[in-house]
């Protein structure tokens, strides 16, 4: 007689994390939140399915003791505590990066966004968290260890800041860990764009997860208006430890979304903070526009006009336009190249995920976001359909959800058909990812899911002359690949290819020349190919073995602006 099988048992979880930050939390009375969550892995650390907290401090050589979870799912000492007297506790420095940690992943991994299951860039299980890493005006995320460092420091009239306290913080750390772990040639060093779009998706992850509160949601739309302020809770990033690091305690942001940055005043910049603020800067537009639509709607369908009415109308479409906008920008990260991702591929990207998703465009968003991305200065291409219809033609006959299932199979499958993609016969092609998605939408309609192949290969680019200082004489890859997305009945969907073009390897020159020429690359001793730490305010190693050159972002140092202002 057959057994029905038991689900996995799932403990409920009752946790205490800030919305924003304590300076927030002081001004704006956005105290520590209580929440249920619900896991089947939960235990003392804290831990979870996603990470786990090791609170070890390499200044101290200490590891302080784990916050633990009591039977009847709460963390002990934590029920008793006043507000001011939790946020100096560490078992709640623990519980609060943890807590925000794996309800920023559900959210990421949710069918209404990536649909699929985020994997790590060091191919471990469960991302580490160091709640007090030690002391530095820092927080970073670090491939090396797979783990995300928060720092502390003191701040105004000597009171401490913690890294691990700020939700912007540890959400924008958490998007580099999530974005190396779906795109981990990003972190090759190969233009501002991509360096710029790292900085970008940490930022969006950070807006994204606060407006996941309908505390934070109703701070930024109290007074029910509509249009959403320009500087507010959610667009001034990181509050806290931006008023600290400038000792301006009214400059209350590291980054704001309110800019107006565009491709145009960046010509001739390098700086990834200044580039990513392009994007940011859209993703904020298209939450206003999204905004503006549904309290607009609202406001039709309830027709009340009494304060406390419009407000709850103005929070209901906030974080609606906040799951949209998140929706919106973040399914296209499938649609992406897997290496030097440009602005105008990411904006190709945004466009074709939205059309697979939404056929007809009931909101606009698409219009709404060419122009956006022309505003912007971004180059919007045409979408080339008569490749697309080839492409289909040539592959008619095959079931690519069934012979490109595997990492080899994928590789079989595309050496066969280089000249169908555009793939240069003589690049030794690695199959780098081979996934599939579950994507829905929060209207109830499901796009096909998609089967994905990302493949890479590099091409040696010359560095020769004075410019390139210890670097003169070496080789450096260019790195190039593509992305193929088809349904899983092997209708194609989308192409992006990124190809050893000559405007590329000059690109490629300049910046390698302008970190040499700024001082932002320190060379390390051929040591068996291992690079040692670097010094002075250096954010990329290069490591020269065999004459040919390998450039390593340093984790501490990403922070970090030009000539190493932070």
């Amino acid at each position: 007689m057959a057994t029905k099988k038991q689900a996995p048992k799932k403990d409920v979880v009752h946790v205490k994390f800030l919305p924003k930050d304590p300076l927030v939390a002081r001004r704006d009375g956005l105290w520590p939140l209580d929440r249920a969550m619900v896991y089947p892995t939960a235990g003392s650390g804290p831990c979870g399915p996603h990470a786990v907290v090791v609170d070890y401090n390499a200044d101290l050589d200490v590891r302080f003791a784990p916050a633990r979870l009591q039977r009847n799912g709460s963390f002990a000492g934590l029920a008793r505590l006043s507000r001011e007297k939790l946020l100096a506790d560490f078992h709640f420095h623990q519980v609060n990066v943890w807590a925000i940690v794996e309800r920023t992943l559900e959210k990421i991994e949710h069918i209404h966004l990536l649909g699929r299951a985020i994997p790590w860039a060091n191919r471990d299980g469960r991302l580490l968290l160091l709640p007090h890493a030690g002391y530095s005006e820092n927080a970073f995320y670090d491939r090396g260890t797979g783990g995300i460092h928060f720092f502390y420091f003191e701040g105004f009239e000597g009171k401490p800041v913690f890294t691990c306290l700020s939700h912007d913080i540890i959400t924008h750390e958490l998007g580099h860990a999530v974005l190396d772990g779906l795109k981990p040639g990003y972190n090759e060093v190969s233009s501002p764009e991509t360096a710029g779009f790292h900085e970008y998706f940490g930022d969006a992850v950070a807006m994204m997860a606060s407006l996941s509160t309908r505390e934070t949601a109703f701070q930024v739309v109290k007074d029910a208006p509509e249009k959403l302020d320009a500087h507010n809770v959610v667009s001034a990033i990181a509050s806290e430890f931006g008023a600290a690091l400038r000792g301006l305690p009214d400059e209350d942001y590291l980054r704001g979304a309110w800019n107006q940055r565009t491709m145009e005043s960046l010509v001739g910049t390098f700086e990834e903070h200044d580039w990513s603020e392009v994007l940011t800067g859209i993703y904020y537009d298209l939450l206003q526009y999204l905004y503006r639509r549904f309290y607009k709607d609202n406001l039709q369908r309830g027709g009340e006009t009494a304060l406390n009415k419009r407000q709850g109308y103005a929070m209901g479409a906030l974080m609606q336009a906040a799951t949209s906008t998140a929706g919106v920008m973040f399914r296209a990260i499938d649609y992406c190249p897997p290496v030097d991702l440009r602005y105008a591929d990411y904006a190709e990207a945004v466009l074709r995920a939205q059309e697979v998703a939404y056929p007809v465009d009931d909101l606009g968003i698409r219009a709404q976001l060419v122009k956006l991305f022309t505003a912007r200065g971004i180059p919007l291409r045409k979408p080339d359909e008569k490749t697309r219809d080839a492409i289909q033609r040539a592959l008619r006959a095959e079931s690519v959800a069934e012979t490109a299932t595997t990492p080899a199979d994928a590789y079989r499958f595309l050496d066969l058909h280089r000249a169908v993609f555009g793939i240069p016969y003589e690049a030794n092609l690695a199959v780098n990812a081979v996934y599939r998605t579950n994507k829905h939408t929060p209207s109830g309609y499901r796009p096909p899911k998609e089967h994905i192949v990302e493949f890479t290969w590099s091409e040696d680019v010359a560095l020769e002359g004075k410019r390139f200082g210890a670097l003169d004489g070496t080789m450096l890859p260019l790195w190039c690949g593509g992305t193929l997305v088809f349904d899983t009945n092997s209708n194609f969907l989308h192409r992006a290819m990124v190809l050893p073009t000559e405007q590329r390897k000059r690109e490629l020159k300049a910046y390698a020349a302008y970190l040499v020429e700024a001082g932002e690359l320190a060379m390390a001793p051929d040591i068996n190919g291992n690079g040692a730490p670097s010094t002075g305010h250096a954010r990329v190693r290069a490591t020269v073995a065999n004459g040919r050159v390998s450039l390593c972002r340093i984790a501490a140092m990403r922070h970090a602006r030009g000539g190493g202002e932070a």
